[in-house]
């Protein structure tokens, strides 16, 4: 009797090579570079993403109410994060022809930048609302929006 034994790869070779490499990362928020810019309210963009994500004590005397716009947003989406992250690796290990590391996540930041954008826009129905004065100040109700400054701000870069 003689038996035939058949070995296909599928990825083993190329997921081994991969390991060796130093590990890609997906930074994404306001990174240091616009973080340090100045924002037109007289403080630095990075300050204001800091103070919306946690909230501050105002010179005023009263606490601002943290408006989270990124730590929720990835508590709200980690399990399809997850999902499509996983997705992304199995494109770089297995696709035809494999993707590069640097070029899934690099579409992962661009969409993750846009989704992140879409809900400061969409003012999140838990965000606390803005004082009555806050509003005549702004002419409008929509907390982080006074200019496009801090949203044109949020970025992603691989490294």
């Amino acid at each position: 009797m003689t038996v035939r034994v058949t070995v296909k790869d599928h990825g083993a070779k190329r997921a081994r090579e991969l390991l060796k490499r130093p590990r890609k990362e997906l930074w994404i928020g306001v990174l240091h570079e616009q973080g340090s810019q100045s924002h037109p309210s007289g403080t630095t963009i990075g300050q204001i993403a800091y103070w919306m994500e946690f909230g501050f004590d105002a010179p005023n005397g009263k606490f601002i109410w943290p408006r989270s716009w990124l730590r929720d947003w990835l508590d709200e989406n980690e399990k399809r994060i997850g999902r499509q992250l996983a997705a992304d690796t199995a494109r770089v290990l297995f696709g035809i022809p494999p993707e590069s590391e640097s070029k899934a996540l690099s579409k992962r930041g661009g969409v993750f930048r846009r989704e992140i954008q879409q809900r400061i826009i969409g003012v999140p129905s838990n965000w606390a609302k803005l004082s009555d004065v806050t509003i005549k100040n702004k002419g409008h109700d929509a907390p982080l929006i006074e200019t496009t400054t801090f949203g044109n701000a949020i970025r992603y870069k691989v490294k």
